[in-house]
């Protein structure tokens, strides 16, 4: 938890622009002195994620709004993803390049499930809903990349990727274990100092969405999808109970606030 991804998340979720006073005031909850969060917040405003309107309040730039859209999607669950026919999802990044726009697409790939399959090929099953590619482009993806469908590879490289590419038993703990605390956290939050719940509720529910937000949505084919959709489920309540504490804090926010550390 950095001021930087607290100052993104209440942007998010807020409807409307946010004064200082009031990013200030949420980040004395977390610990943060005032100064950390306007030196935070000037940052954010150089890197183009963060814009002033003439009032001197806040918002997310148009730099930031892409990362944004595909975290939300969280909510939208299993229709995320669409039936697997065995075909693949395939990249081959630019060679060359400077080494930040390397590492963006990196970036880009990492965070909508693709993985390196062989050097400098970069798959992921064609079960996605949304436009891959668009997506990828979208987050950062250097401009000069070869994206398209792949099939028709040698049945042990399919079952080497399917075995080996992602961390399905890392997956499948991350998401039990962290249904299990949100289904605590949400029966205790009533019972503890609000300043507290506050706190728990912004930290354990972004734990959630993080998860949801940057799970690959492999399908059945390779790994369950049974957890993340009882993670999915149980995110959806806590989310509520989470906006019923939040709404004190900020300008009529949509949704609880919830950790945004995967942009940047």
């Amino acid at each position: 938890m950095r001021p930087k991804s607290l100052i993104l998340d209440l942007l998010r979720v807020s409807d409307h622009p946010v004064q200082v006073s009031n990013l200030v005031a949420v980040g004395n909850l977390f610990g943060f002195e005032g100064n950390a969060v306007r030196v935070a917040l000037t940052r954010l405003v150089a890197a183009g994620l963060v814009e002033s309107d003439d009032r001197g309040s806040y918002r997310l730039a148009p730099g930031a709004l892409p990362m944004a859209r595909v975290i939300d999607r969280w909510r939208d669950g299993e229709a995320r993803r669409s039936p697997w026919a065995g075909d693949w999802l395939a990249v081959l990044p630019p060679r060359g390049g400077d080494r930040r726009g390397r590492a963006g697409s990196l970036r880009a790939l990492a965070r909508l499930g693709f993985r390196e399959g062989r050097p400098g090929l970069w798959v992921r099953p064609d079960n996605l809903r949304a436009d891959a590619f668009d997506d990828l482009r979208a987050l950062g993806l250097a401009a000069g990349a070869e994206s398209f469908t792949a099939s028709g590879f040698g049945a042990a490289t399919e079952a080497e990727w399917r075995a080996k590419l992602w961390p399905l038993a890392e997956l499948r703990r991350d998401l039990r274990a962290t249904l299990r605390d949100l289904e605590r956290s949400r029966e205790r939050l009533p019972s503890i100092p609000r300043d507290d719940a506050l706190v728990e509720s912004f930290l354990l529910g972004g734990r959630a969405i993080r998860l949801l937000a940057t799970d690959p949505l492999l399908p059945d084919e390779i790994l369950d999808g049974d957890d993340r959709r009882q993670l999915t489920r149980a995110m959806k309540a806590y989310d509520r109970a989470g906006k019923r504490l939040w709404l004190h804090h900020l300008t009529a926010p949509t949704v609880a606030p919830t950790h945004l550390a995967v942009v940047g």
